[in-house]
């Protein structure tokens, strides 16, 4: 199955349809709540560095460092605060002479866009988009490092990123949406998978759509992410399998960049609000350094930004020229 490329439209019925499902008083008291909860969560364990670990009392964390503060700062946070300056300080102590963080695609457009968020230091940021540039490989992909293969959820990942910073005609992210238009599962044709020869999942797919929603039509992409969403309101890797809080943030953030007109979003945000612990942490075996579920400050990061989703971009505005 193909999809086709086209130019965003947003219509009116459109715009009303998400003013009118957003003003629901009692969603609105429960969100402020669970957002509350989580936020102290993160503040609580911030690091002496500044930083922030996945775990907490484990050393300090360049993705979840800038996930945290992505976080906070789309919560209204500003660079005036103290927890704030320490956590951009550590950040831009940890770029790497050749402008990225970790050597790692995805971990530098996090971090290029925190600093954006936060109006700190744009010939850090510069260089760190420099780097990224230069580590795109010459299909338009990006793998997780330098020079490596091209990975769909790499390369999802940094155009989802990009796409808050430059205009969507801006080269590098029309050359990596097409390279990911192709890489559509051939298996069932709906949607993208983190390994070649399974069938499509919603990690994936997610992070693609994201990505791409500026550049094709991907109505069947989309109605396929919707049909992944379990009863309880939560999104699995696969359907079928039990949903998960950090699963379920990015099929938000893929809902609301294509402008879900069903809310299915909305109802994900309360799965999310039911699942959320005391303490206002998410349990999630998602991030790859846990062979267990557990409390961690990555998950909690992605399902605030869940939450905050359709405020992030107009907190953006364009970066750079076509």
């Amino acid at each position: 199955m193909k999809i086709s490329k086209c130019y965003p439209v947003i219509s009116l019925m459109l715009i009303v349809t998400i003013f009118l499902c957003s003003a629901s008083f009692i969603f609105a008291k429960t969100t402020r709540e669970t957002i509350e909860l989580a936020e102290n969560y993160l503040l609580s364990n911030q690091n002496r560095d500044g930083g922030w670990p996945l775990l907490p009392g484990e050393d300090s964390d360049v993705e979840v460092t800038a996930l945290v503060m992505q976080a906070l700062l789309l919560q209204g946070h500003g660079s005036g605060w103290t927890v704030i300056n320490r956590g951009m300080d550590f950040l831009i102590k940890k770029q790497r002479s050749d402008g990225s963080w970790s050597g790692n695609t995805a971990h530098t457009i996090f971090v290029v866009i925190t600093l954006h968020l936060g109006q700190r230091d744009p010939e850090v940021r510069e260089k760190g988009l420099t780097w990224l540039s230069e580590a795109q490989n010459g299909d338009g992909s990006w793998g997780k490092q330098f020079n490596q293969p091209g990975n769909v959820i790499y390369t999802g990942a940094v155009i989802s990123g990009l796409r808050y910073l430059v205009t969507p005609r801006y080269s590098p992210v029309t050359n990596a949406s097409d390279w990911l238009a192709e890489q559509i599962n051939s298996i069932d044709g709906y949607g993208w998978s983190m390994k070649r020869g399974t069938k499509s999942d919603v990690i994936a797919t997610s992070w693609v759509l994201q990505g791409i929603s500026l550049m094709y039509d991907i109505n069947v992409q989309l109605a396929w992410l919707k049909q992944q969403q379990n009863e309880d309101n939560g999104f699995p890797l696969v359907k079928g399998k039990t949903s998960d809080p950090e699963i379920t943030a990015y099929a938000v953030l893929a809902l609301v960049a294509c402008q879900d007109q069903l809310n299915t979003d909305k109802l994900a945000i309360g799965y999310l609000k039911n699942v959320q612990k005391e303490d206002g942490s998410f349990v999630s075996q998602t991030p790859i350094e846990l062979d267990t579920p557990k409390s961690n400050l990555q998950t909690t990061s992605f399902a605030l930004l869940a939450v905050h989703a359709r405020n992030i971009k107009k907190n953006f505005s364009s970066g750079l020229s076509e």
